[in-house]
């Protein structure tokens, strides 16, 4: 039986995200909160239903950092408006509609991404768990991302 390229090629990316499971599971621990381990699925439902968990806790974990950002730069406005600061006033909510802008784009980004991903395996009972696990790692991404660029010296986002 000759396989195709194709077919080889879905398999090896099947096998890329499973043996990358465990290693998600380990960037989601850094929030501190019990995880589930993909490790213990005995079947591909509850690969499923793994990565739409893993997913959804690093959704929570995004929402958090991204809630603690926004109020430290809606904190940063508040002061210049109270200082009477034009300046000021125009830099913060300026700041603020980017990263606000950022984030829709983002998310935009992130939704195609991995819809692009899943697409890959459509029809096939992996499907949904392409789409959570690319969710989750996506999400953790931007997780990071937000911490690089709006988290310093005394403002820590989580």
């Amino acid at each position: 039986m000759i396989l195709s390229s194709k077919w080889c090629a879905k398999c090896v990316a099947a096998i890329t995200l499973l043996a990358t499971t465990g290693l998600l599971a380990q960037q989601t621990q850094k929030s501190n909160e019990p995880q589930r381990s993909c490790d213990e699925a005995k079947s591909q439902a509850e690969l499923n239903q793994c990565a739409g968990e893993q997913y959804h806790k690093a959704d929570a974990r995004l929402n958090s950092v991204y809630r603690k950002a926004l109020d430290t730069m809606q904190k940063d406005l508040s002061d210049a408006q109270d200082h009477k600061s034009p300046d000021l006033i125009k830099y913060n909510q300026q700041a603020i509609d980017k990263l606000k802008a950022a984030e829709r784009a983002w998310i935009l980004y992130r939704d195609l991404h991995c819809e692009a991903a899943r697409h890959q395996f459509e029809g096939g009972s992996m499907s949904p768990m392409v789409w959570g696990f690319c969710m989750a790692q996506t999400t953790l991404d931007r997780v990071d991302e937000l911490k690089s660029a709006y988290q310093d010296g005394d403002r820590k986002l989580e």
